[in-house]
């Protein structure tokens, strides 16, 4: 699953940030089915509106665009599709509209921490709770960030998995959608799942 909002610790923002761009401007957008497309279109057209107003939004409260897909250009076949390039937007702060939503486009907000008890403020603070990953070479963060973060599926240094028939997905706050959606039984009713996932180097 992708990630909605991208927390940087400290000195790690200018590398990471410089990566996450490098590797987003080689994204192709174009027709899905097309063999050389990474991407294809959004759902429909109100869905790319109000993505584009979100991106707007944040760029009108001061953020700023490290990468702006709403220039994307795709083959002349093409052109009417609802598409939108990967979007990076920096400088992003708690309580924007951008970092509180789930965005359903592909955008990147970046907010920075100055320390890890930061970060997790920052995480726990936000109204979902789908996912929460971690990049780092460390098991003591690791094993701090699986055991505060507010989320019902943890990684670390990698993608959370695409919940499947066999693979609980549980959930936190507004994502969670209570133990009459698919929960079974007493036991299921009164635990508070979590799932934990890492791979190391």
């Amino acid at each position: 699953l992708a990630p909605g909002l991208l927390i940087t610790v400290g000195d790690a923002y200018e590398r990471f940030v410089k990566a996450i761009v490098n590797r987003a401007k080689k994204v192709r957008v174009d027709y899905q089915l097309l063999e050389e497309t990474d991407m294809g279109p959004l759902v429909n057209e109100k869905r790319r509106e109000r993505v584009i107003g979100m991106i707007q939004g944040a760029v009108d409260e001061g953020v700023k665009l490290l990468l702006d897909g709403r220039t994307i250009k795709v083959s002349d076949d093409y052109k009417n599709g609802f598409y939108l390039g990967p979007t990076i937007l920096d400088d992003v702060k708690q309580g924007m509209e951008i970092e509180q939503e789930e965005v359903f486009g592909p955008v990147m907000p970046i907010v920075r921490a100055s320390s890890f008890e930061e970060a997790v403020e920052i995480a726990n603070n936000r109204q979902y709770g789908n996912t929460g990953t971690i990049y780092t070479s460390s098991g003591k963060w690791f094993r701090e960030f699986a055991r505060r973060v507010k989320a019902g599926n943890i990684a670390c240094n990698m993608a959370v998995a695409q919940p499947q028939q066999y693979f609980p997905f549980p959930a936190r706050k507004r994502s969670h959608y209570g133990p009459l959606t698919g929960q079974t039984g007493a036991i299921d009713f009164f635990t508070d799942m979590k799932v934990i996932m890492s791979r190391w180097w």
